[in-house]
């Protein structure tokens, strides 16, 4: 039996939530750490001990997706029809820098080893998008930020409402 959607509510305040996670806490914060934890392990597995890598690639998966063009109520199945880098923000190595912190160097050699995988690639104005050799590839951890993301959910609806 299928999980009860979601139904789309105006979002809250910024004080709103923030209130909720307090008077929560102690339900919320346990769930958040564990699953986190266990995401980044699982991460780190991916990128072959490489947090920094595995940041990188969220940067750019990020740039994929901004949430300021996707379409309201667009589920992940939606998403994973569409075609290509409809909605993607470019970002070339100086703006991951910028965005991580990490030296624009070790982006630049980063960003080369996962070229070479197969992972990315650069178009001609020097913006970085992930391949559909990446996106298989890395199919699992999509899957992992997607069990994250339920976790918290789950715990949110269990917790009642705002």
């Amino acid at each position: 039996m299928g999980a009860t959607p979601l139904k789309y509510q105006e979002p809250l305040k910024k004080d709103s939530v923030v209130h909720y996670a307090k008077e929560n806490f102690g339900q919320l914060w346990p769930v958040h750490v564990d699953a986190l934890i266990d995401m980044f392990s699982r991460f780190r597995a991916a990128f072959d001990g490489d947090l920094d890598s595995a940041f990188i690639m969220m940067v750019i998966g990020s740039a994929m997706l901004p949430k300021d063009k996707l379409p309201r109520g667009l589920s992940y199945d939606q998403y994973a029809r569409l075609p290509g880098d409809r909605f993607a923000t470019e970002l070339n190595t100086n703006s991951i820098a910028q965005i991580t912190g990490i030296p624009r160097e070790t982006v630049r050699r980063k960003i080369g080893a996962m070229e070479k995988r197969g992972w990315l690639k650069r178009d001609m104005l020097g913006h970085w998008k992930v391949t559909r050799k990446g996106a298989a590839d890395l199919q699992a951890t999509t899957d992992w930020s997607l069990d994250y993301l339920s976790s918290i959910a789950r715990t949110v609806q269990s917790a009642g409402p705002a």
